[in-house]
């Protein structure tokens, strides 16, 4: 009876983790598109893009607490304190097609995440040459140090910086 509890419990969290995998490929997927549309300033795609990662992440936490779920009751079944019990250690506790399958969804997990990590550290290092390039267009356009832009007087009237120009009229 118990053994059949665990093995439930072991069927049930394959399809969590089948669940993760889709979500990283989803994630690496995004990253990708994510760099596509910075590449081609799309503003009103990468607006949908984040209201489509937001939406993601509220229904994927569901997907996160059941995982833990089955962690904790695969181990109290098995007699473990489930917040020590790993992935590693339940493919050791289990036998036959259910160890071999829990295998399989291990390195497909590693090998998604060890993408994954890539993918978000070019995507970091795009988003650091986007913000650079603007800073520098920023200060080509504006001088050093300065603010640029609209200056308000004592009284509170705006009043545009007149010594600031875009490009230089000097042949």
């Amino acid at each position: 009876m118990m053994l059949s509890t665990v093995q439930e419990k072991v069927a049930a969290l394959l399809d969590v983790l089948d669940e993760d995998i889709r979500h990283i490929e989803v994630a690496l997927s995004r990253l990708d598109t994510l760099r596509t549309l910075l590449i081609k300033r799309d503003d009103a795609s990468l607006e949908k893009l984040l209201d489509e990662i937001r939406k993601e992440t509220e229904t994927y936490a569901t997907n996160e607490q059941q995982r833990q779920m089955l962690r904790k009751a695969i181990a109290t079944h098995l007699g473990r304190n489930g917040t020590d019990l790993t992935l590693s250690e339940i493919q050791t506790l289990v036998e036959g097609s259910s160890r071999k399958a829990l295998q399989d969804r291990q390195v497909r997990l590693k090998s998604l995440t060890a993408q994954l990590r890539r993918e978000y550290t070019v995507t970091a290092v795009l988003l650091s040459d986007c913000a650079r390039f603007n800073r520098s267009l920023m200060q080509a356009f504006f001088g050093p140090g300065s603010q640029g832009g609209i200056t308000y007087s004592p009284s509170g009237t705006t009043r545009q910086q007149s010594h600031t120009t875009l490009m230089s009229m000097q042949f």
